[in-house]
């Protein structure tokens, strides 16, 4: 949300998740989509519920 209903961790959880991608992609050889993403379907919050991924390390 936005304004006065803005969740308090968005920053440490961007930070978060830059940190987790910083320090997994480099280690990927390969990466790509295992199956369907499966969306969370709700009034009040979106986002993805599942995305199936296969992967390969360097």
């Amino acid at each position: 949300g936005y304004g006065s209903h803005m969740c308090l961790g968005q920053h440490l959880a961007t930070l978060e998740v830059s940190c987790f991608f910083r320090e997994l992609l480099p280690r990927l050889e390969e990466i790509e989509l295992a199956g369907d993403p499966e969306w969370i379907k709700a009034i009040f919050v979106g986002g993805l519920r599942s995305l199936p991924v296969r992967y390969r390390l360097r």
